[in-house]
């Protein structure tokens, strides 16, 4: 079994997934309230950081599909 492998992700396996992740960060929060409350804005800076190569990946690729290291 690979334990990486290229899969194509239908719109539902990814909302799915969103909100898993977004309830698990819920309970997680609820559980670590203390230490969330504490650290607010340095969670919230990672949580920035951590979306810019995303963001960038995809407002980097051109209209055809094709982003510039692959083609």
């Amino acid at each position: 079994m690979k334990l990486f492998r290229t899969k194509v992700w239908s719109w539902f396996d990814i909302a799915l997934l969103k909100w898993s992740c977004i309830l698990c960060g819920m309970i997680a929060g609820a559980y670590f309230a203390d230490f969330t409350k504490r650290y607010i804005w340095l969670i919230a800076a990672a949580a920035l950081l951590m979306a810019i190569r995303p963001a960038a990946a995809y407002f980097r690729t051109t209209a055809s599909g094709c982003d510039h290291q692959q083609c």
